[in-house]
């Protein structure tokens, strides 16, 4: 199954999208990811994509984009702020969640580590607490 998506809005997010075709195998393997995450969303309550600042969250969140496009992904975006981040990088999370319009919570390991619950609810907004 492959998702319908208009390239020239990811321009603005992938100014590099239209220059080098994806292979057919990476096509196979993009729309195979697309449908998982669809379903995911289709099967489960609350689900919330994990999302790191690095690479593979940028890829995951990239396609979450594509599979839910023209709208934006219907879950949030949950950080795990280990407190290593540097704050360019905490910047960065606040500015990629906002441009693909996506909620984006945020909790600390500092909590688990002072002995708080973890399962309070995180923070409504992308910023470390």
């Amino acid at each position: 199954m492959t998702a319908p998506v208009n390239r020239t809005t990811f321009q603005t997010l992938s100014p590099d999208a239209d220059r080098r075709p994806l292979s057919a195998h990476l096509k196979r393997l993009e729309a195979e990811s697309i449908e998982i995450i669809r379903e995911v969303a289709a099967a489960f309550d609350n689900p919330v994509m994990l999302y790191s600042i690095g690479k593979d969250s940028g890829v995951m969140l990239h396609l979450a984009a594509k599979a839910f496009y023209p709208g934006k992904p219907p879950f949030p975006l949950l950080h795990v702020d280990t407190t290593w981040k540097f704050a360019d990088m905490i910047r960065h999370r606040d500015t990629v969640a906002e441009r693909y319009g996506s909620n984006c919570w945020s909790t600390s390991t500092r909590k688990a580590w002072r002995g708080a619950s973890t399962r309070s609810p995180p923070a409504p907004r992308c910023t470390p607490r």
